[in-house]
């Protein structure tokens, strides 16, 4: 009798599936941490689309200039690129652009608290499984 084997995928099979699915989630974490800036700096309609185009296009844009500048001025050009993006998408000048950026930073260390307290008390107050 032939026994079913269950293809493997291997090590670096697993270490790609995790980080597309990191990935995802950080686009969608950064994205509705720039899309809610947008809504409080912009004033206008700012689309959870147009958030996601940023956090895509100035991930890979900003690890490239950091990448190939090193951490100064590759920090530097990404800030720019940054705030070009915000420009671009959001149909901002430069201070909206900058107040955009300003208040991501402020949102985004409220999201991080807010998950980090959801995440203590889970582990507090959720019950024990048995054995573990």
């Amino acid at each position: 009798m032939a026994s079913l084997a269950v293809p493997s995928i291997g090590i670096l099979g697993s270490a790609i599936v995790a980080f597309l699915i990191l990935f995802i989630v950080y686009l969608l974490i950064i994205g509705f941490v720039l899309w809610l800036a947008g809504e409080i700096v912009v004033g206008r309609r700012v689309t959870f689309g147009e958030a996601l185009g940023i956090a895509g296009v100035g991930t890979f844009l900003i690890g490239a200039s950091i990448s190939l500048l090193g951490l100064v001025y590759g920090g530097l050009l990404g800030l720019l690129i940054f705030l070009l993006l915000v420009k671009h998408y959001f149909k901002t000048g430069w201070l909206g652009a900058i107040g955009v950026g300003v208040m991501t930073i402020i949102v985004g260390i409220v999201v991080v608290f807010i998950l980090g307290a959801l995440a203590l008390g889970a582990i507090v107050f959720l019950p024990k499984i048995p054995g573990l």
